[in-house]
């Protein structure tokens, strides 16, 4: 599996998609630096998990897919490798794109808000910081494989137009819905919530705000909501690769 994972990454070193890892936490952590900074950390992380990291995911992942697409899927086919081992190599670059982004943009977080005290009027704390960008990982990780296959059957600008749509629109309205549970898509903005003190829609976790109410800040829903995106993740992850086994060069 190692070797089929250092085939895949090869085929992004010196990429836009190597450069998208850096490019997407920066702009996260600029934008509300630059528009408001006494609220850096809630709005950091708000523009975070609602744009840029479903944003990345969707152009990442689809860059990922389309590199053997453009050749037919010939480089692959016409080589006696494993297809499911190809598939899961794919899925595992994108896993780590996803991490490596985070931390960049948890990193970038702490030192700012929690070293040079920016931001503080809406205090996200290191913890806070450092089990909000765990769990963001987690429950994002499923769009990779299906990312990857909505790349391979639509193409590049269908699956980010639909995947992006599907995420600002269901996920941030959904989030602070009874009915949340019905699209895995409001499941990080909602998790949020408990953990950040931070509302989809940015403003902080308190009385008065707009779409707040008390139970939005229930831990309750963390470890169903993990538990979801889990096995989510490992279903598409299994579906996708059976998919990919059968395959033929177009």
């Amino acid at each position: 599996m190692e070797t089929y994972f250092k085939s895949e990454y090869l085929k992004i070193r010196h990429t836009f998609v190597e450069k998208l890892i850096f490019i997407a936490p920066i702009f996260a952590i600029l934008f509300p630096l630059l528009l408001q900074p006494a609220y850096f950390e809630g709005n950091s992380y708000n523009w975070w998990y609602a744009s840029m990291l479903p944003g990345m995911i969707s152009l990442g992942c689809s860059l990922v897919a389309v590199k053997d697409k453009k050749m037919k899927n010939m480089a692959v086919l016409s080589l006696p490798v494993d297809l499911r081992k190809v598939w899961i190599a794919k899925i595992l670059v994108c896993v780590v794109m996803i991490t490596f982004a985070a931390i960049i943009h948890l990193i970038g977080n702490i030192i700012i808000g929690n070293i040079f005290g920016i931001g503080k009027l809406g205090t996200v704390t290191a913890s806070s910081a450092f089990l909000g960008t765990s769990i963001l990982i987690v429950t994002f990780l499923w769009q990779a494989p299906l990312c990857l296959f909505l790349s391979g059957k639509i193409g590049m600008f269908p699956t980010i137009l639909i995947n992006l749509a599907a995420y600002m629109i269901l996920g941030i309205i959904l989030a602070v819905k009874k009915i949340l549970w019905i699209t895995p898509y409001a499941i990080p903005a909602r998790l949020m919530c408990p953990i950040l003190k931070t509302l989809p829609n940015g403003l902080p976790a308190i009385p008065g705000n707009t779409t707040f109410t008390p139970e939005l800040l229930s831990t309750n829903v963390i470890l169903p909501g993990i538990i979801i995106t889990i096995v989510l993740f490992i279903v598409l992850t299994i579906l996708t690769a059976k998919w990919y086994e059968g395959q033929e060069a177009e």
